[in-house]
């Protein structure tokens, strides 16, 4: 007799990386057998690989409404922002005041705490109660001293949508450079550099369906950047070093497929999916607290904390779903999400966040099957709907 089949876990943790889209694997493919060759030699084949380099770039433009002369490839999301933090800073030269928000990611935070130490001023603003940046707190900061504002475009805990319009026409009011970390928000709602008015713009592969170890800093406008990297004046002279080209050909595919998904159904069936298992949640636990409405969040990001349990014992008590308590980059610590924490929330409620994000792929099913999962997980303890 065969031992029953196991299901796997459903996965709910898409904010802290995606499955690389098997479309993208067979775009990746041939870069890394047939098409082997250095994009800087003089031979046709290699010309071959340029072109696919170029036409990733172009791909990636398009997706996030920018020119392809902007776009570089980096190693990823933090290399692209520490970037962005040293050059944007460095470039506004006396100006010696750096800005960013309270719950910016670990890559923008602590790249700013190493440029305090070298002696920038750096300034941090707070957010309102439900994770949405104070923008009159941000007005107060601003002054000539300015040399850049970093405000990242979605939370990567709570999925709040943050005012970076709004942060850009200020800050360019008083001559400041914008950057923002978009990793969270490219792929999942529309981006537009233009639009967003930034000057520089953060991309992460291995958060839409690309591999890990890519990504991109977008660059608006002719801003004399430093270069990253010095060496062989690979992309445009801004990061030398022989490109990554299996991985700039699969973000550029990737690039494709999300601009295809945000233009039909995806975006709305997504959040459909999460406001059922955010209402399916409500219903059954009292004591469940959701963050982040009513301000706007990505479609697929429900952040919640359950009375009574950490983030990662509730979890514990439910290997059913693959889940995360808050960013899978943040160092850990009793003090529980500094993004809940940056919005009042007491200690003990912080450490109980639980960030369910779901997928392109997550099924109204898996859905009911992770609603099912937690509910029993939370009323595990001998309690009712109404105590836990």
């Amino acid at each position: 007799m065969s031992a029953p089949r196991t299901r796997a876990p459903v996965y709910l943790d898409h904010n802290a990386t995606t499955p690389v889209d098997p479309r993208v694997v067979g775009a990746m493919a041939p870069y890394w057998t047939e098409r082997f060759h250095n994009p800087s030699s003089p031979y046709p084949p290699s010309a071959v690989v340029r072109q696919a380099i170029a036409d990733a770039r172009a791909a990636l433009a398009r997706l996030v409404g920018a020119r392809p002369e902007g776009v570089v490839f980096t190693g990823g999301g933090t290399e692209s922002d520490n970037w962005a933090l040293r050059a944007g800073f460095a470039r506004g030269r006396g100006r010696r005041r750096l800005v960013v928000s309270a719950i910016e990611h670990p890559a923008v935070l602590e790249t700013a705490a190493a440029l305090g130490r070298e002696g920038a001023e750096v300034v941090s603003v707070p957010v309102d109660a439900h994770g949405v940046v104070a923008v009159e707190a941000l007005e107060k900061v601003l002054d000539e001293r300015v040399a850049l504002v970093s405000v990242m475009l979605a939370s990567n805990e709570i999925g709040t949508i943050q005012p970076v319009a709004e942060v850009s026409r200020r800050a360019h009011a008083v001559g400041a450079l914008v950057h923002t970390d978009a990793s969270q928000a490219v792929g999942k709602i529309p981006v537009d550099v233009e639009a967003l008015g930034v000057d520089l713009l953060t991309v992460a592969g291995h958060k839409l369906y690309a591999p890990k170890g890519v990504g991109a800093l977008v660059i608006a406008g002719d801003l004399g950047l430093e270069p990253l990297l010095a060496g062989g004046g690979q992309e445009g002279g801004r990061r030398s070093g022989t490109e990554n080209v299996p991985a700039i050909v699969g973000l550029g595919e990737a690039a494709r497929l999300a601009g295809a998904w945000l233009a039909g159904p995806g975006p709305r069936r997504q959040g459909r999916l999460r406001d059922t298992l955010e209402s399916r949640l409500r219903d059954a636990l009292a004591r469940v607290r959701v963050f982040g409405p009513p301000a706007p969040r990505l479609p697929n990001t429900l952040a919640i904390a359950v009375a009574g349990f950490t983030g990662a014992e509730l979890l514990a008590a439910c290997p059913e779903i693959l889940a995360g308590t808050g960013s899978a980059c943040h160092h850990p610590g009793d003090a529980g999400s500094p993004t809940l924490r940056a919005m009042g929330v007491d200690a003990a409620t912080a450490r109980g966040l639980v960030r369910l994000s779901l997928g392109r792929a997550t099924t109204g099913r898996e859905v009911g099957r992770a609603a099912a999962a937690l509910v029993a997980a939370a009323l595990g303890r001998g309690g009712t709907s109404e105590e836990a």
